[in-house]
């Protein structure tokens, strides 16, 4: 009988280790999923000089290819967008954006953009647990076009 308890204690530690780094794995993998979306919704915003329509819209066909369609709550200051581009006045947004004006001397004219998008943790039979942002910028842009204001 003591070794049937002993085999059993020890069975039940092997399962609790097999489950925190398969949890360990799926939650790394969800995350630089997430990374690797705000890098190509960075350089998208990039690559199209500004926050405006078009970049807008290859953001949103890239959200919906790559199928990373996770929604949170945009923080202050940042103005949310659907996945056709347009703006979110409330609820959740797939992304958001900020846009300033660089400082310093010879930096007038230029502006950089922070890009917000949401990882969240989600578990089969429990739910969702939490969603957190994940925050990038740009790099400066100069005569950038857009139809943001910039503090």
């Amino acid at each position: 009988m003591r070794e049937a308890i002993g085999g059993t204690w020890l069975f039940g530690l092997v399962i609790t280790f097999i489950v925190f780094f398969a949890s360990f794995l799926a939650v790394s993998i969800n995350y630089s999923k997430a990374f690797n979306v705000k890098n190509n919704v960075v350089d998208l915003i990039s690559k199209y000089e500004g926050n405006n329509k078009s970049a807008r819209s290859h953001i949103g066909t890239y959200l919906s290819s790559t199928g990373y369609l996770v929604s949170g709550d945009c923080l202050e200051g940042y103005t949310g967008y659907d996945l056709n581009g347009t703006k979110k006045t409330g609820g959740k947004a797939y992304y958001c954006v900020k846009c300033d004006y660089a400082s310093g001397e010879n930096l007038m004219n230029k502006k950089y953009y922070s890009v917000i998008v949401f990882f969240r943790i989600d578990l089969p039979m429990i739910g969702k647990l939490t969603t957190f942002n994940i925050k990038g910028e740009t790099e400066f842009i100069p005569f950038a076009v857009d139809d943001m204001k910039c503090n």
